[in-house]
């Protein structure tokens, strides 16, 4: 566990440290660690980057740079080894997602149902598949007509 601490801090000399870890793209998560960094007496300044990620740490030359290390990474474990929330199941993005590889399942069965030799059948299934991808047809372009409607005016 202890490597995966010190994994966060990328370079270390006195007076200044660079933490990097994706997780600090977030801006929730960047602002969160940089109030609770702030905090402690001897980090003089903070400056993050939320495209790589980063936070540059200014201090005191003359603090240990050990003793601020272990410090730093106590706050970072708490804000950063937190557990993702987790995603819903049925949010709007993964509802669009099933959709749309429903919408292309039907197609594909509906296109699959004309191989079949004999008439009524061949209907029936070429029908149904159908029906149901125009179904999901209609479920999205309900998810997208305002960018329909702004492409369309």
């Amino acid at each position: 566990m202890q490597a995966n601490k010190m994994s966060r801090i990328k370079s270390s000399v006195p007076g200044r440290i660079r933490l990097r870890n994706n997780s600090l793209r977030d801006p929730g998560k960047l602002n969160e660690l940089q109030n609770k960094l702030s905090k402690i007496s001897v980090i003089c300044s903070i400056q993050s980057n939320i495209r790589t990620g980063s936070l540059l740490l200014h201090f005191d030359r003359k603090t240990s740079l050990a003793n601020i290390e272990v410090d730093i990474d106590s706050v970072v474990e708490q804000i950063i080894g937190k557990v993702p929330k987790p995603t819903m199941l049925l949010s709007k993005r993964n509802l669009n997602r099933y959709n749309k590889m429903a919408m292309l399942g039907n197609l594909g069965t509906s296109l699959l149902a004309l191989g079949i030799k004999r008439r009524k059948p061949r209907l029936r299934w070429h029908t149904l598949t159908g029906y149901l991808f125009i179904a999901n047809l209609g479920a999205h372009l309900f998810f997208y007509r305002k960018a329909l409607r702004r492409t369309f005016r």
